[in-house]
């Protein structure tokens, strides 16, 4: 059983994840004008301890997080041990050099660590600021279901009224359902359906799937894409609906479909993505997902103090 806390530290080579295939990094940097750089950072050139990953940097040379992505993809690997207290100073070792090298780059904007990076001390001691983010993260295939009641009871009114899923390329179908969300939640997912079948086209289907559902009459009511890599994680990239068909249970019909569809393509895990929205983290956690924190950092400046007022008078 892999421990969700540490999955980007404990699954495969790092490549695990698909923020790491080279078809994502292309599409990044063509969509929004980045560079991904491969980098490894290690004590006296040697193999481990060592992070290594990717960097996308502007054209300035500054590290940027490109919209649409959770995290950057990164892996802390230690040497051939087990022993707490070697991996704690191989952690802060090379955790040291990898933030003179931010800050000796600059950050715009802020950047995500993934899941496992939990020790936020030393780009503290280097004057970073730092910040605490959730997602759901849980193990496939799930085998029991926190909310299983209210879960089965809309799966199944969606079944009775005649809710299909199916795995799907209709890119154009899917993006307007993406766009119901936005219309509801006031956001843009800032993808178009080119932009979309691009990136199909440059991960290709077993690592970029999609999925619609449709209504009675077989109009697509829900959809979204989830990217994985067999034998490794699958990611909640994008989920839209209409709002009239959602207490209908379509979007738990769809999720069911979903995770059992990854799971037997080989996903090992699946990352829901997010969870600092109250009434979608309340949807999520009824799947029996972990909460886990991830880490993002950015150099501070007038809007740090901003941000730190702010958190106080919430507090009051």
């Amino acid at each position: 059983m892999i421990n969700e806390s540490e999955v980007y530290f404990s699954i495969g080579d790092g490549a695990s994840s698909p923020f790491y295939l080279d078809g994502w990094l292309t599409w990044n940097e063509e969509k929004w004008g980045v560079i991904a750089e491969h980098v490894k950072y290690s004590q006296n050139g040697k193999d481990f301890p060592c992070i290594e990953g990717v960097l996308y940097v502007d054209k300035m040379g500054k590290v940027r997080q490109p919209p649409r992505n959770n995290y950057m993809p990164l892996l802390f690997k230690t040497s051939n041990t087990e022993k707490p207290e070697r991996i704690y100073r191989q952690y802060l070792d090379i955790m040291e050099i990898f933030v003179s090298d931010l800050l000796k780059r600059g950050i715009r904007g802020r950047i995500a660590l993934p899941p496992g990076f939990l020790d936020a001390r030393p780009m503290q001691w280097f004057g970073l600021d730092v910040e605490i983010a959730y997602t759901f993260i849980q193990n496939l295939p799930i085998k029991t279901i926190n909310g299983a009641r209210s879960i089965n009871k809309n799966i199944n009114k969606a079944s009775r009224l005649g809710y299909k899923v199916t795995v799907s390329d209709d890119w154009k179908s899917i993006v307007k359902c993406l766009e119901q969300t936005e219309l509801i939640k006031g956001f843009s997912h800032r993808t178009s359906v080119e932009e979309i079948s691009h990136c199909a086209e440059l991960l290709g289907p077993e690592a970029f799937i999609g999925y619609l559902g449709y209504d009675e009459k077989g109009e697509p009511v829900s959809g979204g894409l989830r990217l994985m890599v067999k034998d490794g994680i699958v990611i909640d990239w994008s989920q839209g609906a209409y709002r009239e068909h959602l207490n209908n249970g379509i979007n738990q019909l769809l999720y069911k479909y979903v995770l059992d569809d990854v799971y037997s393509k080989g996903g090992k895990i699946f990352d829901w993505c997010g969870a600092n929205n109250a009434p979608v983290a309340l949807a999520k956690s009824a799947w029996g997902s972990t909460l886990v924190p991830y880490l993002t950092i950015g150099e501070k400046d007038f809007r740090y103090a901003a941000r730190a007022v702010r958190t106080v008078l919430k507090r009051k």
